[in-house]
């Protein structure tokens, strides 16, 4: 017991310092989030899982990543690429070591998926679907674990526990970005009721000034903000019959319009190219980016790629992670300055319970779509993933796998 309570101090010692230290180099930021970029299968849920092992508590307090999670799952954009971003600048002080995390995570999937594009642009996605549902199954076991290790942190009450079975529940049967939306506004403020009693705001004395930022950047803060508003009501007022400025627009909407990533931004991306891209050329573009690393919202440069070359799919793929870029440099700042205020904090755990609960919804939708027509092989393959997650196996070796056994089962 002893031995064990001085393994702890030690950590929590190593955590502190980690957490309080000199910034990390751009390298040493790009050295860590490299090999990431080519093993975060499975999508964002999933990713935060990977996240949570490289850097939670090594780098970032387990606390601090839940927050950050919380964070990201309010702003629009795709959650695991704003942690990415929140992360790489929180860990080297620098806006540049934000962008180099994020380069860094998406560049493996976007250069396969830009070469597709060019070369490829048509996919025979029928050869493709066994593939992908074995993917899928896989993908199933990959995201339970992230939303059990987020849930043990996140459902600290009853309440809270109350506004997951909630959220889950309403979410899975009203499967809108409105709802989504109210269920984070209503946990956020729920909660913050719930716990009023405990919330004391004080005006703060000298000795209880709120701690400043570590670091200063332009780019930080509201002068952000001010960028992001600006360039969305010039997309949406300013129509120019430009295929550029038009594709850029229509990238710049969709991914400011999606709270959390995801498949929801599918839909939207449809609407604004129509006039581009035919419904079959999407479907393989789905099919595809579902078989690549990092985030969904690579399907950018895929898409540019196959409307206007190098020079379109550079500027969709921008275009598109710039929203999140944009929210995450101009909240940022005062996430760390605030985050500790205890009314924030309670917002903060009523979203945290909410969001886990959409992962819920997911992973029973999932299951029902891929047991429509055949229950036991989509359940066999997710219990087997789900068994070679508990035994530490890598996850893309867990995704390969639900591929390899989908093929071998329909072979048979």
């Amino acid at each position: 017991m002893e031995r064990k309570s001085i393994d702890k101090l030690i950590l929590q010692q190593n955590i502190m310092t980690s957490l309080n230290s000199d910034p990390l180099s751009i390298k040493a930021m790009g050295n860590i989030m490299w090999p990431l970029g080519f093993i975060t299968y499975g999508g964002p849920l999933a990713h935060v899982n990977v996240l949570r092992a490289k850097f939670s508590p090594q780098y970032i307090s387990e606390e601090d990543f839940n927050d950050l999670f919380a964070l990201g799952q309010t702003l629009p954009g795709p959650t695991s690429t704003q942690m990415v971003i929140a992360i790489g600048t929180n860990l080297t002080h620098s806006c540049l070591g934000g962008f180099v995390a994020f380069l860094y995570f998406s560049m493996p999937a976007s250069i396969v998926l830009l070469l597709f594009g060019l070369f490829i642009p048509e996919l025979d996605s029928n050869s493709m679907k066994v593939i992908l549902a074995g993917f899928s199954s896989a993908a199933v076991a990959i995201i339970g674990e992230a939303c059990f290790k987020l849930s043990k942190n996140a459902l600290k009450n009853t309440f809270l526990i109350s506004l997951w079975i909630v959220s889950a529940i309403l979410t899975f049967f009203i499967r809108t970005s409105f709802m989504a939306v109210l269920m984070i506004v209503i946990g956020a403020i729920s909660n913050i009721l719930y716990d009023r009693k405990n919330i004391q705001q004080v005006r703060l004395t000298e000795s209880q000034e709120i701690p400043k930022m570590l670091f200063d950047n332009p780019l930080l803060g509201y002068r952000s903000l001010i960028l992001y508003v600006s360039l969305f009501a010039i997309f949406i007022i300013l129509q120019l019959d430009w295929l550029y400025y038009k594709v850029a627009s229509g990238f710049f909407r969709s991914g400011s319009l999606v709270i959390g990533g995801g498949h929801v931004v599918l839909p939207l991306i449809q609407i604004e190219l129509e006039e581009y891209i035919t419904q079959q050329q999407f479907s393989d573009a789905f099919a595809l980016v579902s078989c690549m690393p990092g985030p969904m919202f690579s399907i950018a440069i895929y898409l540019g790629a196959m409307i206007g070359g190098v020079p379109l799919a550079l500027i969709s793929q921008f275009f598109m992670f710039l929203p999140g870029f944009f929210t995450i440099f101009g909240l940022l700042p005062y996430w760390k300055q605030y985050k500790d205020i205890k009314i924030i904090k309670a917002a903060l755990n009523g979203i945290a319970a909410v969001t886990t609960g959409f992962i819920v919804s997911t992973i029973v939708h999932m299951l029902i779509e891929q047991t429509s027509q055949r229950f036991f092989l989509p359940f066999l393959i997710s219990a087997l993933s789900c068994i070679a997650l508990y035994y530490k196996s890598p996850v893309p070796a867990v995704v390969i796998g639900g591929g390899f056994l989908n093929i071998l089962s329909s072979s048979l």
